[in-house]
């Protein structure tokens, strides 16, 4: 099993509604790379949703979800992913890890750290 330990930045790329929300952004870490998401919230404070990560070297898809921690401007939020699926160098990704993170919520930035681990 490999540690994982990433940081990622994200902008809002797409809003539907009050409730899906998806970005782009980078991944610095363990598996650098652009991430995209969609994220659904539910009730305000629930969120579920995929991540990419896409690399030179393949994709890494996992389902996240969470829950956050005010409905202030700059909300806190916290959470589990799981590993859905790969391709490349991570067709045979398994593994799971815990994130935090802060969503500015006029701008729908976010900033998230993660750690976990995983094989391929």
């Amino acid at each position: 099993m490999t540690r994982i330990h990433e940081h990622v930045a994200l902008k809002l790329l797409k809003r539907s509604g009050s409730s899906v929300f998806e970005h782009t952004g980078r991944a610095t870490g363990t598996v650098a790379g652009s991430v995209r998401s969609r994220i659904t919230l539910s009730h305000s404070v629930l969120l579920r949703g995929t991540v990419t990560i896409s690399t030179s070297k393949g994709k890494l898809r996992l389902d996240v979800s969470g829950r956050a921690r005010s409905i202030e401007l700059r909300t806190k939020f916290d959470g589990t992913a799981r590993i859905a699926g790969g391709s490349g160098r991570y067709a045979d990704a398994h593994g799971s890890g815990t994130f935090t993170g802060v969503v500015n919520r006029s701008t729908w930035a976010a900033t998230i750290d993660a750690t976990g681990s995983f094989s391929y």
